[in-house]
């Protein structure tokens, strides 16, 4: 397998893809790991529940401006539907 089909496919992208943007704003789960579905074992264990908790607590101290740039820039996929919403204070 190809390194280019490996990130297809394997839910940790190797290299892995960095928590924060250029702008400082945490990556939301799906874009820091796109191959891993909302429903999986995988946030609620490993890496991404402890990436998830990260984001999490990030969130939570960011002021209503920040908040409302990173939603407009990063709008929710289908699969990840009432992501910003279930976010206390969003």
């Amino acid at each position: 397998m190809s390194h280019d089909e490996n990130l297809k496919v394997e839910p940790w992208p190797d290299p892995p893809f960095p928590d924060f943007d250029a702008e400082g704003f945490m990556h939301p789960p799906w874009v820091k790991f796109p191959n891993l579905p909302r429903r999986s074992s995988g946030w609620r264990m490993g890496i991404g529940e402890s990436y998830r908790d990260d984001f999490d607590t990030w969130w939570s101290r960011q002021p209503r401006s920040v908040r409302l740039s990173v939603r407009a820039k990063y709008p929710e996929s289908q699969d990840w539907s009432g992501f910003w919403q279930s976010l206390s204070g969003a």
